[in-house]
């Protein structure tokens, strides 16, 4: 065996360029011939003086000889790569070529092997691959993936991203290096990750976007059949997420209310509906600073689309559960439990008393009635664990607004406290907006002494 290196002219642009191939001498009728055993691919930087060095470690590798003195690291390394590679070749086409040959199906061939005499190297991780992919298999995903015209290069690397994702999950950059560094899932796979490049690991996720609603559309139908799913129930709700940088790269994103509090960053809204079950049904990706009310109509007709064996509850939070939501909803036939948006009021008289218990305890405690004037059935909740926690809340701010308070009062006769008339008042103002949650609840009142603009008490 020895490296060949062949020039290559580009139709577009007429610049040459390189590849590196493997090759060996084969006698034949007509005389020596060289064969191509493989393709070392365009990005091959061994230096030229070492070529030979390398093809003679491979080669004694596919053959089974172990050298008398060790290779340099680099060459070894290199080599039992290749080697992967050409033994996992050859044996596909050798086996393939065979069969068709003789006219037979490829079938197990067993033999029996003395495990005292094996040794290992290059361990690879396999067992939750082999979950993952099976699943994948289950769901049809490979076979809609093909048909959206993933090719087989493209469909092992989709699978080797998903993989990575669901096993180790974290950049796209972490992926690649577990792939090439970690995971067997090549051999289930029938391919190589050595050589995967950094940049299709990065592209797989686009490609994957651009077929999301097909996707999810295929997935949703394919659920309901194997898991006998009702979708009688359907949840809806929003979050968001931001970004640090600006963002100015990205459409939708906008700056809005951000619920980790960050005004200070552009987001972008999620959407997600899920059944009963937990299992998703469709997701979105909306501008940062949409009306999220706006939103609940577009995603429940898409789903009346895509031929939902019934008409589900809709459940969303006080958030999407506008009059001109719940309006539409009871137009197209749909029901649906909401948190109301009314404010708190007293409870109306003639209840139908009803608890949850947990654990034998009373945990929720409240009652039914029917709004004749919405046909709405309301139900009136009063959490005493929430009660509690919301008490010990307001017990600990009232406790610091106090501390606060005694503080200013207190520094009326300190040499250097706050004695101004003028002072004082903003000062307690800006404590009430401090405490606002609390600053309510109290009546505070300051007085000075006459003639002067000092305060002499705070009550």
């Amino acid at each position: 065996m020895y490296i060949r290196k062949v020039t290559h002219v580009d139709k577009k642009n007429r610049k040459e360029y390189y590849t590196y191939k493997l090759v060996e001498s084969v006698r034949t009728e007509k005389g020596p011939r060289q064969r191509t055993l493989l393709n070392l691919g365009t990005d091959f930087e061994l230096p030229e003086k070492r070529w030979k060095e390398l093809a003679y470690r491979i080669e004694s590798i596919v053959r089974g000889r172990e050298p008398l003195f060790p290779f340099p690291e680099e060459i070894e390394k290199l080599a039992r790569i290749y080697a992967r590679k050409l033994i996992r070749y050859q044996g596909e086409y050798n086996l393939k070529k065979a069969n068709v040959a003789l006219g037979k199906v490829e079938e197990p061939d067993y033999h029996r092997v003395d495990i005292n005499t094996l040794e290992n190297e290059d361990a690879r991780t396999v067992g939750a691959e082999y979950v993952v992919y099976e699943t994948i298999k289950d769901l049809g995903l490979d076979k809609e993936l093909t048909s959206l015209g993933f090719t087989k290069p493209w469909l092992d690397a989709t699978i080797g991203v998903i993989t990575a994702r669901l096993i180790a999950p974290s950049s796209e950059r972490s992926a690649h290096i577990w792939l090439k560094t970690t995971t067997g899932l090549e051999d289930l796979l029938g391919t190589d990750f050595s050589d995967i490049s950094q940049d299709r690991v990065y592209k797989v996720s686009d490609k994957l976007l651009r077929h999301k609603k097909a996707i999810e559309e295929h997935l949703r139908i394919r659920e309901r059949t194997l898991f006998n799913l009702k979708e009688s129930i359907i949840l809806y709700d929003l979050t968001n997420t931001f970004f640090e940088g600006s963002g100015k790269y990205n459409a939708k994103a906008h700056f809005g209310n951000s619920k980790e509090k960050r005004t200070d960053c552009p987001l972008v809204i999620l959407g997600l509906v899920v059944d009963s079950d937990g299992f998703p049904k469709k997701s979105e990706v909306f501008d940062g600073n949409i009306s999220e009310p706006g939103t609940l109509k577009g995603m429940i007709s898409s789903l009346s689309s895509r031929s939902l064996l019934m008409k589900p509850l809709i459940v969303v939070d006080a958030g999407i559960a506008t009059e001109a939501n719940l309006q539409w909803l009871r137009q197209e036939g749909y029901g649906y439990i909401v948190v109301s948006r009314k404010k708190k009021k007293e409870v109306p008289e003639g209840l139908e008393m009803v608890s949850f218990r947990e654990d034998g305890e009373i945990v929720i405690k409240g009652g039914l009635i029917h709004n004749q004037d919405t046909q709405e059935v309301e139900l009136y909740c009063h959490s005493t664990a929430k009660e509690a926690k919301e008490e010990g809340i307001r017990s600990r701010f009232e406790g610091r607004f106090e501390d606060e308070l005694k503080k200013l009062q207190a520094g009326l006769q300190k040499k250097n406290g706050i004695k101004g008339y003028d002072k004082v008042i903003e000062k307690i103002g800006r404590l009430k907006e401090r405490f606002r949650r609390v600053a309510r609840r109290y009546e505070i009142n300051v007085f000075k002494q006459d003639g002067t603009d000092k305060v002499t008490t705070i009550t």
